[in-house]
């Protein structure tokens, strides 16, 4: 992993302590970092890096922010460089900071003061200019700032003798911040919280004290699990998937949960193991029947020898430490977030993920009892509607085609802007494929651009969700094209395959869809078929709905 830190104060202490995670690229000379956005052929530009933190530090300019015009005069012109940068390398995400404007001493009683208005200007020409479709971000600074205080995040000697405003504990911080903004960004993070229940999301032992007698409030003592529980249902809403590892009774468990004061309910977890057995050993069944690899699982116990269990039996599980002071079990529940599932950006697909899944173990029970795959697939009863990207599918048709691996023909990256465009021009189309069946709605699963040259096509991208692989929704998809083009005019077809580290499973798709092979190498093989030789609609599917 590739980081640029620009600033215009001096970072080189920041930038070493980033040299630990990841490989730096450090702008030369002081507060340049402006020409290095705009010129084509800077460093930065040269570097390509997979992420830009931008660290602003709002006292540099200590002039600027006495007048409205003056201070926004500099953001604009900040954000006028990052928008020449974005615009040159789409796919490239920028985290911009926060600022802190807090120069400004010896005021008097009544004094107008416009350091909110600068920092909420900021935050929001950053959000402006991500509503146009730049991967700009906001970096919350400003969060780390409150959370020290002032008096601890800078340093006065150090700005006065190297201008590097801050103080080491406020360098530790903002390394730990621009490092879980830039694994959220490659996709690094966790998928399922498995998680204890006594003493864990309430006070108390269920099959002793009984489920009135939990310690779960508002108020007191039982707040802090209740505060807790409001964090871990915020995190499922944004796409973390919740399962329940517990030794205890299962009548017992349920009468908890049917308290109306529970925040979390059984819906909100697409696994559950409510037994006596090895913790160690239900979360390998759990990983199994969710699809998931241990590697995807924090766990989260107030045991220590269950803990302890979970390392020795599965150390790719990530196990939490508990805190020994319960109140401090919400900012341990947050921390969990930061470190493990933090993302950029919550799709629609996301939000439903826990529906999904809980809907995909109802599949599987059908898949086992199905007398062969055509039949099991015709008794899902599944649905497809293909058509041309909108505008509200921008974000989630992004998202595909940068993470998307396994059912990735090229793994061609794209920004939003890139991909906006390539659905707006008339030499390209997106083409976007949603599912469902009897069990519920897979959302947005499929993308395929395709590029025109007079007659000719060519599938510059073909990505589709792991989830719904295995179900020959490739196989209609293409019969769709077919007819698309077919209305086109278009006669030939053209293909690429670029082999990856994680595209093994279409390494062969093109010729299972019956094209030509015209050029192999080692990493890369190229097709071409007459349109009119594409397969043909399946019967698996109960209805295609096409708005082509």
């Amino acid at each position: 992993m590739k980081i640029a830190i620009l600033s215009n104060v001096t970072v080189d202490l920041l930038a070493g302590m980033l040299a630990k995670s990841a490989e730096v690229y450090l702008a030369a000379g002081f507060d340049t970092w402006q020409q290095e956005m705009i010129m084509p052929t800077s460093g930065l530009c040269e570097s390509r890096p997979d992420s830009v933190a931008v660290l602003l530090h709002a006292n540099a300019y200590a002039d600027a922010w006495r007048a409205k015009e003056d201070g926004e005069s500099i953001i604009d012109g900040w954000l006028e460089a990052i928008g020449s940068f974005s615009r040159r390398f789409p796919t490239t995400p920028v985290f911009v900071s926060s600022i802190d404007v807090c120069n400004l001493k010896c005021r008097y009683g009544s004094e107008t003061r416009l350091d909110e208005y600068f920092e909420n200007y900021l935050v929001e020409r950053i959000e402006e200019t991500r509503a146009k479709g730049y991967n700009v971000y906001l970096l919350p600074v400003k969060d780390v700032v409150a959370e020290l205080g002032r008096r601890n995040f800078y340093s006065a000697k150090m700005w006065y003798y190297g201008a590097m405003p801050y103080s080491m504990k406020a360098l530790a911080a903002l390394n730990e911040l621009i490092v879980r903004y830039a694994n959220a960004a490659k996709g690094a993070k966790k998928k399922c919280l498995a998680l204890d229940l006594d003493n864990t999301l309430w006070g108390g032992v269920v099959g002793e004290d009984g489920a009135d007698a939990l310690i779960f409030a508002d108020v007191k003592e039982g707040a802090r699990y209740k505060d807790a529980q409001r964090l871990i249902k915020k995190m499922k809403e944004q796409g973390v998937l919740l399962a329940i590892l517990s030794k205890n009774n299962p009548e017992d468990v349920e009468q908890a949960f049917n308290r109306p004061d529970m925040v979390l309910k059984r819906d909100d977890f697409v696994a559950e193991a409510i037994n006596w057995e090895p913790k160690c050993e239900n979360v390998k069944r759990m990983a199994k029947t969710l699809n998931l690899g241990l590697d995807s699982f924090v766990f989260l116990d107030d045991n220590p020898a269950e803990r302890e269990q979970m390392k020795a039996e599965c150390p790719e599980v990530a196990t939490v430490d508990f805190p020994t002071d319960t109140s401090a079990l919400p900012e341990t529940i947050a921390k969990i977030y930061d470190d493990y599932f933090f993302a950029l950006d919550v799709t629609s697909e996301d939000v439903q993920k826990t529906a999904m899944y809980r809907a995909e173990k109802q599949r599987k029970v059908e898949r086992e009892s199905a007398v062969s795959v055509e039949s099991f697939l015709q008794r899902l009863e599944m649905t497809m509607e293909v058509h041309l990207m909108k505008e509200d599918e921008l974000k989630r048709v992004t998202q595909l085609v940068n993470k998307t691996n396994q059912f990735n023909v090229t793994t061609q990256r794209y920004g939003e802007e890139e991909i906006q465009r390539l659905g707006a021009s008339d030499r390209s189309d997106v083409v976007v494929v949603h599912m469902a069946d009897k069990y519920g709605d897979q959302g947005l699963v499929a993308v395929i651009i395709l590029r025109y040259d007079e007659k000719n096509a060519t599938i510059d991208s073909f990505l589709m969700s792991c989830r719904v692989m295995g179900r020959e929704a490739e196989m209609e998809i293409m019969a769709t094209v077919k007819k698309f083009l077919q209305k086109k005019g278009i006669a030939l077809l053209r293909a690429i395959y670029r082999k990856t580290a994680k595209n093994a499973p279409v390494a062969e798709l093109f010729e299972k869809f019956g094209f030509e092979l015209t050029e192999s190498s080692d990493t890369e093989k190229r097709y071409r078929i007459n349109v009119d030789a594409l397969p043909n609609k399946t019967n698996v599917f109960k209805e295609v709905v096409v708005q082509l």
